[in-house]
């Protein structure tokens, strides 16, 4: 039987280098001179009592309660969780953390984030699968949604901690409503005055992320979407459980918004997560 904890655990270890814009670590970090001797070292972990992403001293490192996934420097360390002012924030560079209703750069060190890439599809693959499930990492698998009329939904088979980012959301750029696909499938993208679409409609051309459905009610929700370096993030708000189903929330976010709610007010540092179903049907 496969280890599922040993499973994500390795694949968080292969993703030492990966970086988003607003969540890598800045050049400077990377070329820390190595004379430079530094005084704490520290770990990325899972903590099983809240399930979610932590970062500890690595004195502090329990078997027990954690599972480790990369090592960080102090000086990584005190690089995050710098507070941003509302009239200082930049979309480009900072995130907002839910449990601390603020905005970070690039994010919250009491409320660490960690990207989990799109899988690769190999060209040979492409004729036995459609693209879009082809990049869908090994923690998961496609079926038929556990919310009836659904389509296709996204279920995990490893656990997922709460800090867990995936993305970007891909599709057709476009700048009309009118040249969407089909509905249901896009995300409005706002930099400044400007704004354009995201079309996801289009399995050849988007990815796996296009199956993750909405939520009935929110006690359902797992998931938010956040803007970033005009592109659309998911990232994991509740510990998502082996065979639980992926659900995000299609409505107003931090700088993006779903499409169906687009006439809906926007605000970029809710008081509470001001949850709207908005339903999606079809594979």
């Amino acid at each position: 039987m496969i280890n599922r904890f040993s499973l994500i655990s390795s694949l968080a270890l292969q993703m030492n280098g990966m970086e988003i814009p607003g969540l890598g670590y800045p050049e400077v970090l990377i070329k820390l001179k190595e004379e430079e001797k530094q005084k704490k070292s520290y770990k990325l972990v899972l903590d099983f009592r809240d399930g979610a992403l932590s970062i500890i001293e690595t004195n502090r490192l329990c078997e027990e309660v954690h599972r480790e996934f990369r090592d960080l420097s102090e000086a990584e360390v005190d690089y995050l969780g710098t507070e941003i002012n509302d009239h200082a924030y930049d979309e480009n560079l900072d995130i907002h953390c839910e449990k601390c209703n603020k905005f970070y750069r690039p994010f919250c060190r009491l409320h660490p984030l960690f990207k989990i890439p799109d899988r690769e599809p190999r060209k040979e693959e492409l004729s036995t699968k459609v693209y879009s499930q082809l990049t869908l990492p090994i923690l998961f698998r496609i079926e038929e949604s556990k919310i009836p009329n659904a389509g296709l939904g996204v279920i995990a088979s490893v656990f997922i901690p709460i800090g867990m980012v995936f993305g970007p959301y891909k599709g057709i750029k476009v700048y009309k409503k009118d040249e969407f696909k089909k509905d249901g499938y896009a995300w409005l993208i706002k930099n400044g005055d400007k704004k354009f679409y995201i079309d996801g409609s289009d399995p050849k051309r988007s990815n796996w992320l296009r199956y993750i459905n909405s939520p009935r009610h929110e006690d359902e929700q797992n998931m938010i979407a956040f803007q970033t370096n005009s592109r659309i993030y998911y990232r994991v708000i509740k510990p998502i459980r082996i065979d639980q189903e992926l659900l995000v929330w299609y409505g107003s976010s931090y700088g993006g918004e779903f499409v169906e709610s687009e006439d809906g007010g926007k605000s970029k540092k809710p008081v509470k997560n001001p949850f709207i179903c908005t339903p999606r049907n079809g594979p």
